[in-house]
């Protein structure tokens, strides 16, 4: 039975409760997220327009049926971290940033920092981006958060991250280094998240009021990502000394336009050479003309992509929080080896 990309939702009635907000119209809409999975490695990335209102928290929910582990000691690196900041101390140019997630030490953040935060919810986990840029560190605290109540339809925990304010007065006490207003991050995080193969992440982002530094919580938007499977069929048909190599791309079951295809062919279906590429319409499907082979194959590669019925399935539930930007997951897959009829 083909599973829908967008059925990851089912079961997430009444998660409104996650944050008590006033209905409200969004300004704040433009925030994105993207997750990818590679083995024990989880690579989530945040994105928003830079001239969006400033950030003051994202809650990054991981999907239900991930399995946790946070046994990794302090010190020990997770995974690179990248971000893009707009430096309103710099005439608002762009500054990247690079370094790495790591696990903090037992008080390593003070506790009035993590309570700030989170709210005084207990954590899982407390790791610390470390990033650096124009000679400078700055370090992020970055939390591991387990849900509880209405929240456990969305998953087992969340990752949690504050942002400074960077639009206030140079000078003013708890604004941000440089005037960053973050707009764009990566964080590769390995061995803490399984891999699940149907689910959605879902961020929620809450924004600041412009050059005041008070959150404003009824700007508060959702942004899910989809993680579905992705699979690639073909059938070859002799047209001289090779085949007419047709196919379709899916993902959970649905046509994926836009993926990237690679097939491959020879003589033997144990030794297959590299023949070309075909383009993938809309519909997912392709064709490719092979001059000479009787076996052939194919390779798929799907990148990040708007997944917009997903805003469709889990907008009533997130109600009266706006859902925007949804993505469904990039991936990569490989169709049987088939010999020409």
């Amino acid at each position: 039975m083909k599973v829908r990309i967008w059925t990851v939702a089912v079961g997430l009635a009444s998660v409104a409760a996650l944050i008590a907000i006033p209905a409200a119209l969004a300004a704040y809409a433009s925030p994105k997220l993207e997750v990818r999975q590679a083995g024990a490695m989880t690579t989530i990335k945040a994105s928003l327009d830079p001239n969006d209102d400033p950030t003051a928290s994202v809650r990054i929910f991981a999907p239900a049926g991930t399995q946790l582990t946070t046994t990794q000691a302090p010190g020990t690196v997770l995974g690179p971290v990248k971000a893009i900041v707009k430096a309103l101390d710099l005439a608002g140019a762009d500054l990247p940033l690079d370094g790495q997630l790591l696990v903090a030490a037992p008080g390593q953040v003070p506790a009035a920092d993590q309570a700030a935060c989170t709210g005084g919810a207990p954590t899982l986990a407390t790791w610390l981006m470390v990033l650096n840029a124009a000679g400078q560190t700055l370090t992020v605290p970055t939390y591991l958060v387990p849900t509880a109540g209405a929240q456990a339809a969305l998953g087992p925990a969340y990752v949690q991250i504050c942002l400074p304010p960077p639009d206030l007065p140079v000078g003013t006490p708890g604004r941000a280094t440089f005037g960053a207003k973050v707009y764009s991050a990566e964080l590769a995080i390995g061995g803490v998240f399984s891999a699940v193969p149907l689910g959605a992440w879902v961020a929620f982002w809450t924004p600041y009021t412009p050059l005041v530094g008070a959150v404003n919580v009824a700007g508060t938007v959702a942004s899910p990502a989809a993680i579905a499977p992705g699979a690639v069929g073909l059938t070859a048909k002799k047209s001289g000394k090779g085949a007419v190599v047709r196919g379709t791309v899916t993902q959970a079951g649905q046509a994926r336009g836009g993926a990237s295809v690679t097939i491959f062919g020879g003589a033997k279906a144990n030794k297959l050479k590299r023949l070309g590429k075909a383009k993938v319409a809309a519909n997912g499907k392709f064709t490719f003309k092979a001059k000479v082979g009787t076996f052939f194959r194919a390779t798929a590669i799907a990148t990040s992509a708007s997944a917009g019925p997903l805003c469709t399935q889990l907008g009533p539930a997130l109600a009266p929080i706006p859902c925007v930007n949804p993505t469904v997951s990039g991936f990569t897959a490989k169709s049987k080896s088939v010999k020409k009829k």
